[in-house]
């Protein structure tokens, strides 16, 4: 899942907690098969643009924790809502790459 933040203001370094190693959404993403990473960068440091994006080994892998954890998805979402860490956010998009060892497998980026 590929998305884009905008943090509030005084509000990045609890924002990129949020997202990092030890983060609520990574413990989140790790209880679900097939999770890879999160990656989180700052786009736009004037305006406190932030992108996440999260990989998975196989696209059914994203797609069953689609279904399964969505209720979790919701209150994380409900959270950065309610620390008022973000402004806005918005969905970019989930991005499957066909991988070319044979094996079949589609990465899921972002």
């Amino acid at each position: 899942m590929d998305r884009r933040f905008w943090v509030a203001d005084g509000r990045r370094a609890e924002f990129e907690a949020a997202f990092s190693a030890g983060g609520p959404w990574v413990r989140l993403l790790f209880a679900a098969e097939g999770y890879l990473f999160t990656e989180i960068w700052c786009e736009v440091p004037e305006t406190r643009q932030y992108r996440v994006r999260d990989s998975w080994a196989w696209h059914r892998n994203f797609e069953r924790f689609r279904g399964r954890f969505q209720a979790e998805f919701e209150r994380f979402e409900q959270w950065l809502r309610s620390e008022g860490l973000t402004e806005k956010e918005q969905f970019l998009g989930a991005y499957y790459e066909k991988l070319d060892d044979g094996s079949g497998e589609d990465l899921v980026l972002g």
